[in-house]
C-alpha cells in the first residue's frame, strides 16, 4: 500500500511587500518508487533536499513529480531531480505554453521548465501508483488535478491549491481564482465529499469532520533577518489576518450573476 509523508509544510503568509509562495510538498513510497507531490520553489530548495536527505533520500532516488498544477511556487524545483518524469494533466501542460498575459503564476518561461523532463499527462480516474489516482479538480488553474491516495484511514487528497487551506472549505473556493470560478466551487466541493484527509497547497494537513475540519498536523514558522531601523528597533509589523475574501484575477472567467 502507498504511505503518505509530508516533506514540507505549506504556508499561506502573505506580506506588503508578496507572498512567500511556499507550498507543501509530500512524499509517496509505493513498492520502492518514490513520488513527490509537489516541490516548491527555489526560495526552499536547500531546505526540500535537506529534508529528503534526512529521509535516506537523494534527488536520482526519486522516480516521479506529481505537480497538482503548474503554478511557479510549486513547480520550480523540479529540476532537483534528473531521473524524475512530471506527472502532469493535459489541460495544464498545454497552457504552460501559452498562459493567459495577466496569469501572474504561470510565467511564459514554465513550459520550459517541465519539458525539460519527460512528460506522463494523466486525465480525471487514472491510476498512477497503487491504490493511487488522480482527481481533476480545475478552477485555481486550467488543469488542476488532486492525488487521491486510498488508505485504511480513509481517502487522502493531495490538493494542490484547488483547496489550499482549510477556510477554503467554509470559503467555497480556493483563495486564488486564475482560471474559472464556477470550476473552483465545484472542485471544492468535489474534494469535500470524497476526501477524508486532506493536504492542502498552503496549509497543513486536516481531516474533514462534518463540513469542517481538525488539524492533525502540529506548526511552527520562525522569521529572521528583519530589516533594522535607524533606532535599532525591527522593520516589522505583524497583523492579524484579513478576512478570507477569494481573488478572482483577471484571467479567470467570472461566473454568471
Amino acid at each position: 500500500m502507498t504511505t503518505v509523508e509530508t516533506v514540507l509544510q505549506g504556508f499561506g503568509i502573505r506580506t506588503d511587500e508578496g507572498t512567500l509562495g511556499f507550498c507543501g510538498v509530500t512524499l509517496l513510497r509505493d513498492a520502492g518508487r518514490l513520488l513527490l507531490v509537489d516541490v516548491g520553489h527555489v526560495g526552499r530548495r536547500a531546505l526540500l533536499l535537506e529534508r529528503l536527505q534526512a529521509k535516506g533520500i537523494a534527488p536520482d532516488d526519486i522516480d516521479a513529480v506529481v505537480l497538482t498544477h503548474a503554478h511557479w511556487d510549486h513547480c520550480l524545483n523540479v529540476d532537483c531531480f534528473p531521473r524524475a518524469r512530471v506527472i502532469i494533466s493535459p489541460a495544464e501542460h498545454e497552457y504552460t505554453r501559452s498562459p493567459h498575459q495577466l496569469d501572474w503564476a504561470t510565467p511564459a518561461w514554465t513550459h520550459a521548465v517541465l519539458d525539460r523532463h519527460p512528460i506522463q499527462e494523466v486525465r480525471d480516474g487514472e491510476e498512477i501508483a497503487d491504490g493511487v489516482s488522480v482527481m481533476a479538480t480545475p478552477g485555481h488553474s486550467p488543469g488542476s488535478q488532486t492525488v487521491l491516495v486510498r488508505t485504511a484511514d480513509g481517502m487522502i487528497g493531495i490538493v494542490g491549491d484547488a483547496l489550499p487551506s482549510s477556510g477554503s472549505i467554509a470559503a467555497g473556493l480556493p483563495d486564488n481564482v486564475f482560471w474559472d470560478e464556477d470550476a473552483a466551487r465545484t472542485s471544492v466541493s468535489r474534494i469535500v465529499e470524497r476526501c477524508a484527509i486532506v493536504y492542502p497547497g498552503h496549509d497543513r494537513a486536516f481531516r474533514i469532520r462534518n463540513g469542517g475540519f481538525e488539524y492533525i498536523e502540529s506548526t511552527r514558522i520562525t522569521f529572521s533577518r528583519f530589516p533594522e531601523m535607524a533606532d535599532g528597533a525591527m522593520g516589522a509589523t505583524f497583523a492579524a489576518s484579513a478576512p478570507r475574501v477569494p481573488i478572482i484575477y483577471p484571467s479567470a472567467r467570472r461566473s454568471a450573476v
